[in-house]
């Protein structure tokens, strides 16, 4: 039987990473790093040709390595685990708006 009392419409996103892009949100020091290092790897493995899936794919692992460390993205099970994270990132029409423009920004 699942459990009524928590219902997805009552999720709400802690913090969105859109307003830091855009300086609209000021960045913790301790985050400067990893948001730097995110950056840095998107313009790198982001290219104007990829497909919207494959773009948003390279988001999450360098997401994912700047967060946990690179080692995380390439255990065993995490391709499972970042095909489940852009699935939900595509299906979501303001989290896939968000990733279009990040994509977008960095895309070469």
């Amino acid at each position: 039987m699942p459990n009524t009392s928590l219902r997805e419409s009552e999720w709400t996103p802690r913090k969105e990473l859109l307003p830091f892009l855009l300086g609209k949100q000021k960045v913790k020091k301790s985050e400067i790093g990893k948001l730097d290092l995110f950056e840095k790897g998107l313009a790198v493995e982001i290219k104007k040709g990829d497909t919207i899936q494959a773009a948003v794919t390279k988001m999450v692992r360098m997401a994912l390595a700047a967060e946990f460390g690179p080692s995380l993205v390439k255990s065993r099970g995490a391709d499972r685990m970042v095909s489940t994270i852009v699935a939900g990132i595509l299906s979501d029409r303001d989290l896939r708006r968000q990733a279009l423009v990040i994509v977008d920004r960095f895309a070469k």
